[in-house]
């Protein structure tokens, strides 16, 4: 906790008057949120997925930083109700508006690539490339009748190996869904005869998922035609590429934090 995150927040806010309040409220909140996702595992936070919990934390973490980091922000907060504070608000408030933090909105037409490095763009590019791979993914998934997230349940249990099961509350910390959307997905994939549910013999009140013959079958293909189409999409990239690629994003995560693993 010091070095990932009391470190970087002393080089942040420095050595001002207000900083040491500000450090030990963000330490506080992380902490709070490492010990209700992973540690008590309680829900939702257990099993939100962490592109729903991150920006419900940064709306968290930024009334914590408050004006520490803006100090253009708190002068134009400081001159509210003067000529100069009305007229500097619109543009205030239109760049901290939902519309303006969109990608399309802050870009009027798409970049070549390469052809932009700036921090927006990049994350722009990423955004953009995921959301693809979602695409193509759920498409190809439904082509075996199946949703994605319903895939996600299939491929978790298979990733359990033999005897390919697992309970509820393991499901869902490591698949992308909450506890309530599990259930919905478990209900159709048992009804369809890919998965059954047992009761643990000495624990009656555990209940374990476990993938059928059926199942098992089918996370298989699904699996192997994923892997199919995941390897096309970066035929484009030779190894040398594929290795800086990936120090690439690795060396991102850690900057966003991705260095803990999902529990």
């Amino acid at each position: 906790m010091e070095k990932q995150v009391g470190e970087p927040l002393a080089r942040l806010l420095g050595d001002s008057a207000e900083a040491d309040v500000r450090t030990a409220m963000i330490r506080s909140v992380l902490f709070g949120v490492i010990m209700e996702r992973y540690v008590f595992a309680h829900e939702p936070a257990a099993s939100v997925p962490t592109g729903e919990l991150a920006p419900a934390l940064t709306d968290v973490l930024t009334a914590a930083f408050g004006d520490a980091l803006d100090p253009a922000r708190r002068q134009v907060r400081g001159t509210e109700g003067t000529g100069e504070g009305a007229a500097a608000r619109p543009e205030s408030l239109e760049a901290e508006s939902p519309e303006a933090q969109r990608p399309e909105s802050r870009r009027s037409a798409p970049t070549p690539p390469g052809a932009d490095d700036s921090a927006s763009s990049l994350f722009d590019m990423l955004s953009e490339c995921a959301q693809r791979y979602q695409g193509l993914v759920g498409r190809t998934v439904r082509e075996y009748g199946i949703s994605l997230p319903a895939y996600e349940v299939l491929a978790t249990l298979r990733d359990a190996g033999e005897p390919y099961h697992r309970t509820m509350g393991e499901v869902a910390a490591a698949g992308k869904f909450r506890a309530g959307g599990l259930t919905q997905h478990a209900d159709r994939l048992e009804a369809v005869g890919l998965i059954r549910r047992e009761r643990d013999a000495d624990d009656r009140r555990i209940v374990r998922l476990c993938l059928t013959p059926e199942g098992i079958a089918l996370s298989e293909r699904v699996f192997a035609a994923r892997s199919a189409q995941e390897r096309e999409l970066l035929a484009g990239l030779g190894p040398a590429d594929r290795r800086r690629l990936s120090g690439l994003l690795g060396a991102l995560g850690q900057t966003l934090g991705a260095g803990v693993p999902e529990q």
